[in-house]
C-alpha cells in the first residue's frame, strides 16, 4: 500500500502542475482580452471626444461669424437712421416755395378750350378712310350703306326720309337726338353704347385725338359755323373694277330670296350685328362690288371667297336686289 502510494505522489504532482500552468496560462489570456477590449474602448472614446470637439470649435466660429454679421447690419441700420434724421431736419428746415399764379389764359387758348372736340381735319381726313366704305362726304356725296354726311353738324339723328335706318336710329330720332360735337364723338368711339341696336357693324375709334381730328373733319362738310370753308370731296376707289354689263344688271329678287337662305345662316336678317356685319339694306352696287371682290379673292375671308366663288353674275345681281329690299 505504501508503495503504491509513493508511486502515485509523483504522478499526482505533476498533474496538478501541469494543471496550474494550464489554469495559469488560462488566466492570462483573458485577461489579455479584458486590457485589450478596454484599449479598444478607451481609444474609440478618444475619437468620438476629438469628433466633439471638432464639431463644438464648428459651431463656435459659426456663432462668432453671426455675431459679426449682426453687429455690422446694426451699424448700417444705425448709419441709416442717421441719414433719415438729417434729411427730415433738412426738409424742416427749408423754406416753403408758394406757389406761382397761373397766368390767365388768353382769348385765344380759351376758345381752342371750348373746342376741345375739334382737332387736325387733315389727319380727320386719313381717319376717314376706316368710314368711307359705308359712308360718302363732299361734293356728289349720295348715300350708301349709310347715310351721305354732308351737313351732319346739327342734323337730327335718322333724319333722311329717303334712307332706311335701324330700329336702334329711328328710336335716337324720336327721342330727339341731334349730332353735335359730344353725341358724334360718342358715337364714333362705340356706335353700340350711344345707339342701341344700330345696324353700323364698326367697332369704333378709341384713340381720343383720332376721333377729335375725325370731328373738325366731318365739320368741315357742314353748313354751321359757316365761316368754315367746304373742303374737296372724297373719291372712293372700287375694290375691284367691274365691267359697266355687271354693275348695269338688274337682279331677281325672288330669286335673290330663294339663294338668300344660305347667307341668312349667319347673317341676320333684321340687320342685327352679333360679330357678323349686317348685310341688310346694302346699295345693289355696293354687295355687288363686295361679292366679285370676294370672289376674286381681294378680301381676305376665305369662307366668302367660297361661298362667292359658286355664284354667276346673275345670281350676284339676284341676291343684291333682295337685301337691298329685304322686308
Amino acid at each position: 500500500m505504501a508503495t503504491n502510494l509513493n508511486v502515485l505522489a509523483p504522478i499526482l504532482g505533476g498533474t496538478a502542475l501541469v494543471l496550474g500552468i494550464a489554469y495559469g496560462v488560462t488566466a492570462r489570456d483573458y485577461r489579455g482580452a479584458e486590457i485589450t477590449a478596454a484599449l479598444s474602448q478607451a481609444a474609440a472614446s478618444e475619437q468620438t471626444a476629438e469628433a466633439a470637439t471638432e464639431k463644438l470649435s464648428g459651431l463656435r466660429a459659426e456663432v462668432t461669424a453671426l455675431t459679426e454679421q449682426s453687429e455690422a447690419q446694426l451699424a448700417e441700420i444705425a448709419a441709416l437712421k442717421e441719414q433719415l434724421a438729417s434729411a427730415q431736419s433738412a426738409a424742416a428746415a427749408a423754406p416753403v416755395a408758394k406757389a406761382e399764379p397761373e397766368p390767365e389764359p388768353e382769348e385765344t387758348e380759351q376758345v381752342a378750350a371750348s373746342e376741345s372736340p375739334f382737332g387736325d381735319p387733315a389727319n380727320g381726313a386719313e381717319v376717314f378712310k376706316k368710314c368711307s366704305g359705308c359712308h360718302q362726304i363732299g361734293d356728289g356725296a349720295v348715300h350708301r350703306t349709310g347715310p351721305h354726311l354732308n351737313g351732319v353738324f346739327g342734323r337730327r339723328a335718322g333724319e333722311f326720309q329717303d334712307f332706311k335706318y335701324s330700329k336702334g336710329m329711328e328710336r335716337a330720332f324720336s327721342d330727339g337726338m341731334v349730332w353735335d360735337a359730344e353725341h358724334l364723338d360718342a358715337y364714333i368711339e362705340n356706335p353700340r353704347a350711344l345707339v342701341s341696336g344700330t345696324r353700323m357693324s364698326f367697332r369704333g375709334i378709341k384713340d381720343p385725338q383720332d376721333r377729335h381730328d375725325l370731328v373738325a373733319y366731318l365739320r368741315d362738310f357742314s353748313d354751321n359755323p359757316q365761316n368754315i370753308p367746304e373742303s374737296a370731296p372724297t373719291a372712293a376707289a372700287r375694290e375691284v373694277e367691274l365691267p359697266p354689263e355687271i354693275l348695269a344688271m338688274v337682279g331677281d329678287r325672288d330669286y335673290g330670296e330663294y339663294l338668300a337662305s344660305e347667307c341668312l345662316t349667319c347673317h341676320k336678317q333684321d340687320g342685327a350685328d352679333d360679330g357678323i356685319p349686317s348685310i341688310v339694306y346694302w346699295p345693289t352696287e355696293d354687295f355687288v362690288v363686295a361679292m366679285h371682290a370676294y370672289k376674286q379673292k381681294l378680301r381676305p375671308h376665305p369662307v366668302m371667297q367660297l361661298m362667292a366663288g359658286r355664284l354667276s353674275d346673275e345670281e350676284i345681281a339676284a341676291l343684291a336686289a333682295y337685301f337691298a329690299e329685304i322686308e
